[in-house]
């Protein structure tokens, strides 16, 4: 399984960011051996392209803060990616807390536990 997690450091112990618009580095992990499958600067790309691109990598879930763009999260949620809370936590941290299955879920928008439309 992959996950995708929008981060400040280019490292599993740095911290989530805690806006997906605003992140420095997307992180690609390989859960089944917890290993960085790629790191990549995001650099003049838009919310909505950083969402495709996940898309594209085929992942099955997202890491990552809180939303500003609502296209881009519902490009996420309508490709059926889990979307996990994981500001206040680094990369190592939020992993363990899924894998514990105790990571908040972005059920909305807003960011709240509320699901919304289709988007669960």
């Amino acid at each position: 399984m992959r996950i995708a997690m929008t981060m400040d450091g280019n490292a599993l112990e740095s911290a989530v960011s805690s806006k997906f618009d605003a992140s420095s580095y997307l992180l690609v992990i390989r859960c089944s051996e917890i290993a960085i499958e790629a790191i990549e600067k995001i650099e003049g790309i838009t919310a909505e392209q950083l969402a495709q691109k996940i898309i594209d990598l085929n992942c099955e879930g997202i890491i990552t803060g809180n939303f500003k763009s609502q296209p881009a999260f519902d490009l996420l949620a309508d490709a059926g990616l889990t979307r996990f809370q994981g500001v206040g936590h680094s990369g190592r941290e939020a992993l363990e807390l899924m894998k514990q299955r105790t990571l908040p879920l972005i059920r909305n928008f807003a960011g709240t536990e509320r699901c919304s439309d289709d988007h669960h």
